[in-house]
């Protein structure tokens, strides 16, 4: 690691000299962020490994082909990345549908998931060779950890039967095909961890119709071996519960286990221990704050804390790094990234993890915790801070909460909006709906800002990264009070004139919120967007995968005695009340929200002759990963608020509507 911070701004275009900039009605200024540059500068990571105590650094991220492709690239000392998979080799699982972080690296051996069968591979001098057999997409699975000097990992693996189980397994790496299920007394199994003597291995458990941002289990075991194969012995279970989230274990030492739990009401560290049972208010917290120092896993592998050497603790609190001692004393870890994502890993002081800020894309980081030096390992292109929208933190109180609110402005050097007046704006809401907005840049937020719009995101109630208390209000109350705080958010920002018009849009469980928020009768929206959008709760519980499968149960209620609050929170129950236009994107494979739900919505508009557009890709899942994919959603999605706002977008035409509408105010004919 470098001795001193690197200048990662040195990569980066300086800011435009200020000069007079001519007003131009918003929507119609020239940008050069066309949805192509943004889709393809796109960047998505997925895990990353330390070695030789920072001297090799190993990392997944999506390659430029525009396949989504996913590969895993290695960097030693101040070498140059070199990437580690052959190309026919695509780093991605397909399990809980969202996958996570499914390699890791033995010695020089590299063992990854493929996304196209699902086997696990090892792969050597770049020739892979699978370790599992092919189960036909059957069996699929993530988070690989090694049993050192054993011959065999340990993972999670999905099994899909008759009906969907989970285990904690153990793989050989001879390629014998061999696979041993070391756990299977629970529905949900993650996060396994081996201790550093590989004599104990922790892992996370948990039930349906729980999710794990409800309550987990902290398991740990002694991990034996009988005739060459491994087994489980003394499991122990705490802590952890039905309303207990316990996270990310990892090893302080061979007897003490670090998790992330928010029995405090927020996520906070605590240390296990694991040779005696635990005492009334063990484990106490590390550092108790109201910070959250976990994240909903969503994905595999996420976790916001790594230890140390010395039983100091690495952790991102509130979306800052601390470095935290022994005594619970945290010290801020001095740097220009205002949001690190859920990939971190650690060999002795250094820390390697993606890191970001407001005006910063996603980087590759490695901080050298005995100093406070960073570096940037890898970045992909940095934004102009000319054309970058610096977020404006807002509360807003809706009568069901204080709801945090980013409102990014209209950002251009080049143009600015006539005298007096307020922008158009776009509406975010968040999918989950146990999420929230990223805080960090985003080439789509800067694709609408950049052309004078401004752009709203809204952490409804629900949305996780303040506090259980707030995670936990929207149960028994999604398709109300998400739509509630949106709705008036919305008029606070038009009472205040803040923006002139505003259109929402919304992914997956977001979607949901955009068609019910359309429907209401105090709808402030000229317009919305649905991406995947839920639209039919009981087809949704259902169809949608396993993973999923119960959710409903705490944010709804439990079929079937709770029916009419299903049909009640279905947008399809309501599209007869909706009059403003609906772009409907979906993916044609898409695992999570079937897109036959899509097409309801669409023939339903049709009835009612609203005007709409449903735009479905193939080769495209939950959640887009190829750049042509998102760049003509993107252009789909300007071309609409043009019709919606009356603008039009020089470099994308209107997007044409079925039935056809009237032309809005000032809508070009």
């Amino acid at each position: 690691m470098p001795s001193r911070p690197a200048d990662a701004a040195a990569s980066r275009p300086a800011r435009a000299p200020r000069t007079a900039r001519p007003a131009m009605p918003p929507g119609a200024w020239p940008s050069p962020l066309t949805a192509a540059a943004v889709a393809t500068g796109q960047v998505r990571y997925g895990g990353v490994v330390v070695r030789d105590r920072g001297d090799t650094v190993w990392w997944a991220q999506t390659t430029p082909d525009g396949t989504g492709r996913m590969s895993v690239f290695r960097r030693d000392r101040e070498g140059p990345a070199r990437e580690m998979l052959p190309h026919r080799i695509d780093a991605r699982t397909r399990l809980h549908e969202y996958g996570g972080q499914c390699w890791t690296v033995i010695g020089e051996t590299l063992v990854t998931s493929d996304f196209a069968d699902q086997r696990l591979y090892r792969v050597d001098d770049g020739v892979a060779a699978p370790l599992t057999a092919d189960s036909g997409l059957a069996d699929r699975y993530a988070q690989p950890a090694a049993l050192p000097g054993t011959g065999w990992i340990v993972c999670v693996a999905e099994r899909h039967r008759d009906r969907v189980t989970h285990a904690l397994v153990a793989v050989a790496l001879d390629g014998s095909g061999a696979v041993v299920d070391l756990w299977t007394g629970s529905d949900f199994v993650a996060a396994p961890a081996v201790s550093p003597d590989g004599r104990r291995i922790a892992f996370l458990t948990w039930d349906h119709p729980r999710m794990p941002w409800d309550g987990t289990m902290l398991r740990t075991a002694a991990l034996t071996f009988d005739q060459g194969r491994p087994a489980l012995h003394a499991v122990t279970a705490g802590p952890g519960g039905p309303e207990e989230s316990v996270l990310a274990p990892s090893w302080m030492d061979d007897d003490t286990v670090c998790v992330a739990t928010d029995r405090s009401g927020w996520w906070n560290l605590a240390a296990v221990p694991v040779t005696r049972p635990l005492t009334a208010g063990e484990p106490a917290p590390m550092w108790p704050a109201p910070r959250e120092c976990g994240v909903p896993l969503w994905q595999l592998g996420f976790r916001n804390h790594v230890s140390l050497p010395e039983g100091r603790t690495f952790v991102v609190g509130g979306g800052r790094p601390y470095l935290l001692a022994p005594d619970g004393t945290a010290t801020p870890i001095e740097c220009p990234f205002t949001t690190w994502l859920p990939w971190l890993d650690a060999d002795g002081d250094t820390v390697v993890g993606v890191a970001a800020a407001d005006d910063r894309a996603p980087s590759l980081v490695g901080v050298d915790t005995a100093t406070g030096a960073w570096t940037v390992l890898t970045a992909p292109p940095q934004p102009d801070p000319a054309w970058t929208p610096r977020p404006r933190r807002l509360t807003v109180r809706t009568g069901t909460a204080d709801v945090p609110v980013h409102f990014h402005p209209p950002t251009a050097p080049r143009h600015r909006l006539p005298d007096h007046a307020a922008p158009p704006a776009v509406m975010w809401v968040h999918g989950g709906p146990t999420a929230s907005f990223p805080q960090h840049y985003q080439g789509e937020v800067a694709y609408f800002t950049s052309r004078g719009l401004a752009f709203v995101a809204v952490d409804y109630t629900g949305s996780s990264g303040h506090g259980r208390r707030y995670r936990t209000a929207l149960r028994g109350r999604w398709g109300d009070a998400d739509v509630t705080d949106c709705i008036a958010v919305a008029h606070d920002l038009l009472e205040r004139r803040r923006v002139s018009r505003i259109a929402i849009r919304g992914i997956s469980a977001g979607g949901l919120t955009v068609l019910l928020a359309l429907a209401r009768p105090d709808s402030p929206f000229v317009g919305g967007v649905s991406y995947a959008g839920v639209a039919d709760l009981g087809n949704f519980a259902r169809r949608t995968h396993d993973f999923e499968s119960r959710y409903l149960e705490g944010l709804i209620g439990r079929l079937p005695g709770d029916r009419a609050a299903y049909l009640d929170r279905s947008p399809l129950s309501h599209l007869g009340a909706v009059t403003r236009p609906v772009l409907l994107l979906h993916g044609q494979d898409d695992p999570v929200v079937p897109l036959e739900q899509a097409h309801a919505v669409a023939r339903a508009l049709t009835a009612e002759r609203v005007p709409h557009k449903l735009l479905t890709f193939a080769g495209e899942g939950h959640i887009f990963s190829r750049p042509a994919t998102i760049a003509a959603a993107l252009e789909a999605e300007l071309g609409f608020y043009g019709r919606l706002f009356g603008f039009d977008p020089p470099d994308v035409p209107h997007l044409p509507l079925t039935p056809v509408p009237a032309p809005a105010a000032g809508d070009p004919e």
